[in-house]
């Protein structure tokens, strides 16, 4: 459909559809939604009285979004991701709403996920207290997947605010406590992420941590622990010892942990060399002579000539500033956001993909091309699975057509 001629005209549409966010059918509300978040873009930048309407507009399309979340699961869900895009263009639609988005008990664990991500993006310092102890209280479900989920979203609500950073510490040490193994772990993972966030500001929980060592036994924890570890050795007085435990497993480590290894070890020998000669040369023994792991070869033979040739150029490479990572919240890129918000109310909107990434369109009547690109292998394995099982003749040897319907004795027969 054409774009109109002015804000006028697309005021004047948004307002016969408008009444349709009141309909009973849940796909003829979201349809009116994308309808109407289409023409707001046109009444955008088109002065101060349109604006107005769309302030006015923003109040009217919360409510019917609200309405759907009462609906079956599997519309909960449809609506969800629909929503998590409207989110990411207009947040201010849904800003005061976040208590709708809280979890209930008896939620599918599809719906609590898709709730969290919603929750995430709409905290503000405004919501913040009361987002936390919701998410604090989710931290002690059942649900391990969940759990952990409840946990990473403590951590990236302190990433998103600063201001509310300590707070969210304070909360991911009171789950710390709990001593609950897959809390303690994912809580290390999160507070890593946080150290990126800001450095040099919330190391007074390092020894929390350290305490904990003896609970982490997934990759992405113990790599995680020891990032930690290795970013801050001067700070910690035994780094070297807590080091030197994990160093006894190296061989057994996944990549992940033994690569982290390496880097920390260095680290330590770059802030403290007179201690940790004998460990750093250890390790790069088992990098470069023990190892199979071809990164974990290659990043052990750098570093040993850089060490070997040139210490501060080490130092430079090694413990060189590093950029702070951002809030990941909004993950889409603008304009792939501007396409499937085109899309609400279509599988594109539950995807979260452009149509022409799943929809596979025919040719001039030849083969559907497959997406991978594999129609040669699918031709070859179905003359291997003809050639088997002795897939031939019949009807179609005779150059009639192949009685598709030939399933076990149930097909068409001619009369006689």
């Amino acid at each position: 459909k054409p774009p109109p001629a002015d804000s006028r005209e697309a005021e004047g549409i948004i307002e016969r559809v408008t009444p349709r966010l009141q309909h009973a059918n849940s796909a003829v509300v979201m349809s009116a939604v994308k309808v109407i978040l289409y023409y707001m873009e046109v009444m955008s930048g088109s002065g101060a009285a349109s604006a107005d309407s769309i302030r006015n507009l923003t109040r009217k399309l919360a409510p019917p979004l609200v309405t759907l979340l009462n609906s079956e699961p599997e519309i909960q869900y449809v609506a969800l991701r629909n929503i998590n895009l409207i989110v990411q263009k207009r947040p201010n639609i849904l800003e005061n709403e976040i208590k709708v988005f809280f979890c209930k008990y008896n939620d599918p664990i599809y719906v609590k996920m898709e709730k969290l991500e919603i929750i995430i993006k709409l905290v503000s310092e405004r919501n913040i207290d009361q987002v936390l102890l919701e998410l604090k209280e989710y931290a002690t479900e059942v649900d391990v997947d969940f759990v952990r989920k409840s946990v990473s979203a403590i951590g990236r609500c302190a990433v998103k605010l600063e201001r509310a950073a300590e707070r969210c510490i304070g909360v991911l040490l009171e789950l710390i406590q709990t001593k609950v193994n897959y809390v303690v772990q994912e809580s290390v993972i999160v507070i890593k992420d946080i150290f990126r966030r800001y450095p040099n500001r919330y190391e007074s929980i390092i020894a929390t941590l350290c305490d904990n060592l003896d609970t982490l036994d997934e990759p992405q924890a113990k790599a995680s622990m020891i990032w930690i570890i290795g970013e801050y050795a001067e700070r910690i007085d035994n780094a070297d010892e807590l080091l030197d435990t994990f160093l006894e497993t190296f061989e057994e480590e996944d990549p992940a942990v033994q690569l982290q290894l390496l880097t920390a070890t260095v680290k330590c020998f770059l802030k403290n060399p007179e201690d940790t000669q004998d460990m750093v040369q250890r390790v790069l023994d088992l990098a470069t002579e023990e190892s199979d792991n071809p990164d974990l070869r290659d990043r052990g033979f750098i570093y040993w000539r850089l060490l070997s040739t040139d210490p501060e150029a080490a130092k430079l490479v090694v413990l060189g500033d590093k950029p702070v990572i951002e809030d990941d919240t909004y993950k889409l890129e603008p304009h792939l956001l501007n396409v499937l918000i085109g899309q609400i109310a279509t599988l594109s909107s539950i995807y979260h993909k452009p149509p022409e990434a799943f929809v596979v369109r025919a040719h001039g009547g030849g083969a559907v091309p497959d997406m991978s690109g594999g129609i040669e292998e699918e031709d070859e394995e179905e003359e291997e699975y003809e050639d088997e099982n002795d897939v031939s003749g019949g009807a179609g040897s005779g150059g009639g057509a192949v009685d598709l319907l030939d399933m076990g004795g149930m097909g068409i027969s001619e009369p006689k």
